[in-house]
């Protein structure tokens, strides 16, 4: 059975959440288009504009308005490489909630400090996936409530938020182009969006050193890479698992990669061209217009998304030199 998402379930939880989220704008993006023939449109949602950064803040939020008096009471527990964590953060701090994230040490100063200044407990771990293996050890010790980064249908819902976003700001186009990490965010807006019109084509991108959900894709079932390697941490999801799998699954068209010098020619575009610094999880599909969807999509409207901006001048810089 296919993986759909109701719409006036989508919207009512948009208006429940609306007060501690942006309605993050959608505009043209008329430096990428003059790459394409003249009758192309390429629109952009800011989500890099949202509170916290990115989009998590949706999935963080509908997850913590859903917990009972108990839950709230011992508290919430989340692992992530940064925009996870500062997205829980930030949700529990709205809703007077206790929380601990686990992070590898390997993160960026600037996500780990913002954790903390949001209030957060910061625990580090050694890689990824001791960070997994630690948050569920800390949910079970201590009872506290596992936020996952991209499995669980809240997530899914509160990112179907900015899908929803998406239809009631551009009425007609004809393809959308998605970060991947995980897939959470993929899943979500990619299910709302066939809800509303099937024929929109669908595409999802990930980094080519973090592949989970295309190699999962084509197996037909979940998998766990041996280890990731891009400077898209954000979008490093070391395994896939089933929600977030069979969302994309059944609702992406095309799942396609991009490579670390693609990334960051993007991220050189879109600060030459917009001034935007942006993360390079942010300009993934920037990277995938400029080049593999180039010629597909010439002669189509597409809105792509841009999904975060947690990164400092320092780590920006090096990555660029």
């Amino acid at each position: 059975m296919t993986k759909s998402i109701d719409i006036e379930n989508i919207k009512h939880l948009r208006a429940t959440i609306s007060e501690n989220i942006i309605l993050t704008p959608v505009i043209r993006f008329k430096a990428l288009e003059r790459l394409f023939s003249k009758n192309t449109k390429i629109y952009t949602k800011l989500e890099f504009l949202q509170k916290t950064g990115t989009f998590k803040i949706r999935g963080a939020l509908t997850s913590l308005i859903k917990l009972d008096s108990t839950q709230k009471k011992y508290g919430v527990c989340a692992v992530s490489a940064g925009n996870h964590a500062i997205a829980v953060a930030q949700a529990s701090k709205i809703l007077g909630i206790d929380s601990k994230v686990v992070m590898p040490h390997k993160s960026n100063k600037f996500r780990v400090l913002c954790c903390k200044n949001l209030g957060a407990e910061v625990v580090f771990a050694k890689d990824s996936e001791h960070a997994f293996e630690l948050v569920n050890e800390i949910s079970q010790k201590e009872n506290r409530k596992l936020i996952h980064p991209f499995e669980g249908q809240d997530i899914i819902d509160g990112t179907a938020t900015l899908g929803y976003e998406i239809l009631t700001q551009i009425k007609n186009f004809d393809s959308v182009v998605i970060p991947i990490g995980g897939g959470g965010l993929c899943a979500g807006v990619s299910a709302v969006i066939k809800s509303y019109k099937p024929s929109i084509y669908t595409i999802g991108v990930e980094p080519e050193g973090a592949q989970s959900i295309s190699m999962s894709i084509k197996c037909n079932h979940t998998i766990k890479l041996k280890k990731t390697n891009t400077i898209a941490d954000s979008l490093a999801a070391p395994f896939s698992l089933p929600l977030s799998f069979q969302y994309c699954r059944d609702n992406l068209d095309d799942c396609l990669s991009v490579s670390e010098d693609q990334i960051k020619d993007a991220m050189t575009f879109l600060y030459n061209e917009m001034k935007i610094a942006s993360e390079p999880a942010c300009a993934v599909s920037t990277a995938a217009m400029i080049n593999p969807l180039r010629r597909k999509l010439e002669g189509k409207t597409t809105v792509i998304i841009m999904c975060g901006s947690n990164i400092d001048w320092k780590s920006y810089s090096n990555l660029l030199q």
